[in-house]
């Protein structure tokens, strides 16, 4: 099963995975909470 792989909160290790974005170069899958987390940052990657 694969694992949360958030750049930004590297201790996640949820499994129910919500999207995959593209992080430096590399596809990381992001769970429901951590993607949650990241649509109220104001981020850019």
């Amino acid at each position: 099963m694969e694992r949360c792989r958030n750049p930004w909160d590297k201790e996640c290790r949820n499994e129910d995975i919500e999207v995959y974005i593209v992080f430096k170069g590399e596809k990381l899958p992001i769970c429901r909470r951590c993607w949650g987390k990241i649509a109220e940052k104001d981020l850019e990657w």
